[in-house]
């Protein structure tokens, strides 16, 4: 038997994502988890992942439909995995920490501030657990980065520029909940990677000006793009993505100024409504040179530009420019044991599950261990917050202060969907 006995709601695209993560937790020889129990309102996606569940872990985990009535007749469960869409984080983190569990729960972390905010207060109360499984933070490449900006390798830093933007009239891996304003929408549900790796990499946020738009009101039911296609072949419909289109309500595009607390400025544009060529470009600039960030899992190498040079540094020397860098054992044996690297070569389905492996062993450190998880309540409510400053600036036409948005005092673009989820 494993150290901790686990159950796991959600059974869609990322649920069936979670289960090859623990599969290669295993595979690195990690025996932490035992996948006790799968829950999902439709059984038959249940069953789909439980036959993965038994084929790569060799247990096949006991299916419901019902999250409660799984908590009630699983009494030996030490911790619950969700992977939901996110109008159901908060209440099944609640119904985890009553039963006296702790939880992880996927990013976005809540629905709304005011979600986030009653699971961080309900994990203090029941002295349990809550960690956010962030991945993209946990990206080799990332760790990198993170470890020459404080370094100084680039100087102080100045001025951050992130754009993600992509056409089509599509729905997104097809759930039509990810254009639906009262169930998360994109620029939460996409763009709180952005947000992380801003806070992850630059600190925290003083204000921030956006503006906003919804431009493809009507979306066409497709298949995912591959290789994610795979992971939601057995996902079944919700009844209104039966009609083969949806009529989106949610924000797609949104471009955002930042002022960060260390005095530097940041601009962040996301969009999933721009047709022709798409954009995918992070550069950190420094007092001493740039930063280009590869993109995470794609294992492609960081480009560091110092000034009055026309070439980045080579890989060789941008490790020497980081000699204190290390990777973290776990991270160091999901990509071969190696304890530091410049890049890496792998399909994304790889460095996806590898990424997923590593949060949920910190997951399980935590728990054995007393510690904190890197990616606490706190640091989840952060990224949603940030991402919920762009949209309340962008609904109000001026800025807004993020700390006045994570704590709730702002909150004009989030009072319908509180009042819908019942928050």
């Amino acid at each position: 038997m494993a150290l901790l006995q686990l159950a796991q709601a959600g059974c869609g695209g990322m649920g069936l994502r979670h289960v090859y993560g623990l599969a290669e937790l295993r595979r690195c020889g990690f025996d932490t988890f035992d996948l006790a129990a799968l829950c999902d309102l439709h059984r038959s996606a249940a069953e789909h992942v439980a036959r993965e569940a038994e084929a790569a872990l060799g247990l096949k985990p006991r299916v419901y439909t019902d999250f409660k009535a799984m908590l009630d007749a699983e009494p030996g469960l030490d911790a619950v995995n969700v992977v939901t869409d996110t109008r159901m984080h908060h209440a099944f983190a609640l119904d985890a920490f009553d039963a006296g569990l702790h939880a992880a729960v996927e990013k976005p972390m809540g629905l709304t501030v005011r979600a986030c905010r009653k699971m961080i207060d309900a994990a203090s109360a029941a002295g349990r657990v809550l960690s956010v499984s962030e991945n993209y933070r946990r990206d080799p490449m990332n760790r990198l980065a993170k470890a020459l900006l404080r370094g100084g390798v680039v100087g102080e830093p100045r001025l951050a520029l992130s754009a993600a933007t992509y056409g089509g009239r599509g729905v997104r891996q097809v759930v039509a909940w990810r254009h639906m304003r009262d169930r998360g929408g994109l620029v939460l549900e996409y763009g709180v990677h952005a947000s992380d790796l801003t806070l992850y990499f630059m600190g925290g946020v003083e204000r921030v000006f956006a503006e906003t738009h919804l431009w493809e009101k009507t979306r066409a039911m497709q298949k995912a793009e591959q290789p994610m296609q795979r992971f939601y072949d057995h996902r079944v419909r919700e009844e209104v993505e039966e009609a083969g289109a949806i009529e989106a309500t949610a924000e797609d595009t949104a471009l955002a100024l930042m002022r960060f607390t260390s005095g530097a400025i940041g601009q962040t544009t996301y969009s999933d409504a721009a047709p022709g060529e798409p954009s995918d470009t992070d550069v950190i600039y420094g007092s001493e040179g740039s930063l280009r960030l590869p993109g995470s899992r794609t294992g492609r190498p960081i480009h560091v530009t110092l000034s009055g040079r026309r070439s980045p540094v080579g890989q060789k020397d941008l490790l020497g420019q980081a000699p204190d860098f290390r990777l973290d054992e776990v991270t160091s044996k999901m990509f071969g044991g190696r304890d530091k690297m410049s890049s890496y070569d792998a399909a994304l389905e790889q460095p996806d599950r590898k990424l997923i492996a590593i949060e949920l062993q910190d997951f399980a450190d935590a728990i054995l261990s007393g510690r904190r998880p890197e990616v606490t309540g706190e640091e989840g409510l952060d990224a949603v917050a940030l991402s919920y400053a762009i949209l309340e600036s962008g609904r109000l036409a001026q800025p807004v202060g993020f700390s006045d948005v994570r704590s709730d005092r702002v909150s004009a673009y989030q009072q319908p969907i509180n009042a819908a989820a019942g928050l």
